[in-house]
Formats: C-alpha cells, structure tokens, sequence
C-alpha cells in the first residue's frame, strides 16, 4: 500500500506542474508580443541612446544577479541599482515639471488640492463630469493630500512619496523572496524591484499604481507569513486581521483587484483545506470592514445611497467595450454619479448581450495590449500638456520594453526549471492565479497595461529564482 503522504505530495507536485506550464505557455505568448512590440518600436522609432540606457539597466541587474549566486553583501549591485533608479525618478520628475497633467494623475492632483482647500474628495474631469466626488478611490488622493499639505505641492514631493512607497513594496517583495527562495534571492528581488524602470519613471507623477503595488506585496506577504506559522489557535486572528486590512486598503485604492485575492485563496485551499481558509477569511472580515466603513458612511451621506467602492463601474464596462463604446446619452451628467454609473453600466451590458462577439473581440484586444507592453509610465507623460516629445518617448521606450522583455524570459526559464523540480514553487501558484483574476474581472473595466503591474513583482521572483540557480539546477541560495 502506498503511503498516504506520497501520494498527497505526488498530487501536489503534479498540480504545480500544471500551473508552471500553464503559466509558461501564457508568459511564452506574451513575451513573443512583447518581443513584437520592442521591435517595430525599434525600428520605427530607432535611438542608440535607448539602447544605451537598456545596457546600462542590464549590466546593473546583471551585477545583481552575480553578487546574489556569490552569497556575498553586494554594495556595488545594490549602489549600481540605486543609482539607476534615482536617475530615472528625477527624469520622471523633470518631464513632470513646466507641464499641466492629464488623465487620472490630473484627477488625483484635483482630489488632493480639494482636500487641503476643505471642499473634500472632488476634481473635474472633461470626459466624466464636474464634480466628481465618488468616481476615484479616495485612498491615494488622501496619502499624496497628507504629504502635499507638509511639503507643498509639487512634482518632488510626489516622488519622494512614491519613492518611499516603492522601497516599502521593494523591502516587502525582498522579504517575500527571503521565505520562498532564501536571503540572496529576497536582496536580488529588492533591488530588481526598486530599479524597474517603468516604477522609476512615474515616480514623480501623482499615480496610485505604486501603492497599489505595495498592498498586493504586503497581502501575499502576509498569506505567506500564516502559511508559515504554527497551527496555533492564538495565532490565526493577528494574521486575519492583516490580511482585512491589507485587503480593505487595496480596495480603497484599485478597486479593480478586489476579488483578486478570492483567486489567491483558491491555491489556500488547496495547500491548506477549506475551513482554515474559512475561518482566515472570517477573522479578516471586521478589519476590511473597519477600513471600508467610513467610505461607505461618507458615500451615504453624499449620495443617499450604499456605493461600496466607486461610482466608476459602470462608466467602465464602457470604457471597456474599446473602440465600439457607446456615446453618453443627452442630459447624462445632469444626473447624480451614481444614476450616472447606473446608467451607462446597463447600456454597455445590454450591448455586450446582444453582441457577445464584439465584446469578445475587444477584451482580447484589451488583454493583448495590456499583457505586450510596457509603457504606462510614458503614457502618463503623453496625456500631458504639452505631451511627451518624440526624442524622449524615442530614448525611454528600449528601456521599458526591453526590461518587460527580459524579465518575461527569466520568468518563464523560472516555470520551466519548476516543472523539473521535485518541489512546489508558491510564486508560480500565486502569479497564475493573479493571471486568471486579471482575465476574469479586469476586461470588465479599462484594462490597460498599468493593470497587470500586480504581475511585475512576481514575474521579478520567478526569474530571480531561475537565475539564482545553476546551470545543475540546485539553487544557490543562502
């Protein structure tokens, strides 16, 4: 008879063979995409000093990576990568300055000056409508307002809010990488994490993809911390309780990825069993609902109506629906948001009903786009005015795609060597079931690039780990 244990570990092993070559075989189509995309770009918009500053991000991580095989305390790496990403912070903040904003970080730059002028959470927006009081989520407007009112408003003290945001989320990706793959790897992470340059580069833009990066980090974090702990009693409500509250802030910053840490529980249960995770979620319940309970007081207070996160949902079914999106109705915005959303959710919807094929067409479009680039950040200097010039967009654009293309091939090494393996990798279950979240509720809104940052981090740990490892295949961690 075989052992019971054998057989639940061969069980485990198989499922986490099949998540590695189903997340290989979508970061393989992806990085061809991408590959695609730095390509025609190169060669449409050809400039050797793009190519400059790629080398120089590479030898950077390259010396990274080297210093984390060695075991050894690198400061050179960690210098080199410091160094990078300051340069590139300031750049974001020179290209930031002498020009007006647009899109959403105009529209978090009017939420935080309307909060300290005490007219509350409320912009303008051209394409939505004045007087937006509940169309953003007010977390990162409140946090930039903070830093705002002691510094000033200004393109520097915005980055060095996002910088310190960024090196929170980097120590917590360093800590994650620490107890999945060992110390070497968890400083390899930190330092990949803080000089990626599409985070470097919208440093100095009121943007809330940063924060909501360091939310994602520290509620798988703290998944992998209860993971880890002793099946003690005493112990399992501190870990809910951060896990609500880490979950209540996501929501009051991208309420998009919501239910992305349902999907996550998925893999809980199947390492753990269903009522552990049960009663994780219920001991993480009065923490999300302190958090999102003045939200809701406020929202009831303004709109006399329950709205749980924002007003926007159904303004980006819409949006979602790409270049086939509906017109706004005559005497739309002389409704309040809410009938707005209402409105607008429901014209979409009965439209996606009676054309099933056109909504399919455009979300995979959406996703195709969203999952091959890598120019959010440029994007956000498009929007300005003036825009972007094309000498800059030309020098910035090998740099962000060309480091989105070589993490994509380290992370997929990483799928590859885990399917040889005879021990189950928890990134690769976590970053497929980010995958599967991202393409069952984000093409639903406006999906862009900007959306699937929550993949970066753990695309940096997989290839992280397959670099760590030798040409053997043992790892050469510490």
């Amino acid at each position: 008879m075989r052992d019971p244990e054998t057989v639940v570990a061969g069980h485990s092993l198989r499922t986490a063979r099949a998540a590695a070559c189903a997340l290989g075989g979508i970061l393989a189509v992806v990085a061809v995409c991408a590959l695609a995309v730095l390509v025609t770009g190169l060669v449409q918009r050809f400039d050797p000093a793009g190519f400059g500053l790629l080398a120089i991000w590479g030898l950077a991580m390259a010396a990274a990576v080297r210093s984390a095989r060695s075991g050894r305390q690198a400061w050179v790496a960690l210098l080199c990568a410091g160094a990078i990403s300051l340069a590139l912070r300031w750049w974001s903040v020179v290209l930031a300055t002498g020009g007006e904003l647009g899109a959403d970080p105009m529209n978090y730059a009017n939420l935080a000056r309307a909060v300290l002028e005490g007219r509350g959470l409320v912009t303008d927006d051209w394409q939505y409508g004045e007087g937006l009081r509940a169309y953003f989520p007010p977390l990162y407007p409140l946090l930039l307002a903070g830093v705002w009112g002691l510094f000033g408003a200004s393109a520097v003290s915005t980055l060095v809010l996002n910088t310190l945001t960024d090196l929170a989320a980097a120590w917590a990706l360093g800590d994650v990488g620490r107890r999945t793959g060992g110390r070497s790897l968890g400083r390899l992470a930190m330092m990949a994490y803080f000089a990626w340059p599409a985070f470097a580069l919208a440093a100095g833009l009121p943007q809330k993809e940063s924060l909501t990066l360091l939310l994602c980090i520290l509620l798988l974090r703290a998944v992998i911390v209860w993971q880890a702990a002793d099946v003690d009693e005493s112990a399992r409500p501190r870990h809910g309780l951060w896990i609500g509250l880490w979950w209540g802030l996501l929501a009051l910053t991208q309420p998009s990825l919501v239910i992305a840490p349902v999907f996550v529980s998925l893999v809980l249960v199947w390492q753990r069993g269903f009522w552990p995770v049960v009663r994780l979620g219920l001991w993480a319940m009065p923490t999300i609902l302190a958090v999102l309970l003045p939200w809701w007081i406020r929202n009831w207070l303004v709109f006399q109506t329950f709205i749980p996160l924002t007003t926007a949902s159904g303004i980006m079914i819409n949006a979602a629906l790409r270049d086939s999106r509906l017109a706004f109705p005559p005497g739309l915005f002389a409704l309040s948001e809410p009938e707005r959303g209402a409105i607008m959710g429901q014209l979409a919807k009965d439209f996606i009903r009676h054309n099933p094929l056109v909504f399919l067409r455009e979300a995979s479009l959406s996703l195709a786009y969203g999952l091959a680039f890598e120019e959010a950040s440029l994007a956000r200097f498009r929007h300005m005015t003036p825009a972007l010039d094309a000498a800059s967009h030309a020098r910035l654009e090998p740099l962000l795609q060309g480091a989105y293309v070589a993490v994509l091939v380290g992370a997929l090494r990483g799928c590859v060597r885990q399917f040889r393996r005879t021990l189950v990798d928890p990134v690769i279950l976590y970053s497929l079931s980010l995958v599967l979240a991202i393409g069952a509720v984000n093409v639903w809104f406006e999906f862009g690039e900007r959306h699937r940052l929550i993949l970066t981090p753990f695309l940096l740990l997989l290839a992280g780990t397959a670099l760590m490892q030798g040409r053997s295949g043992k790892s050469t961690t510490t």
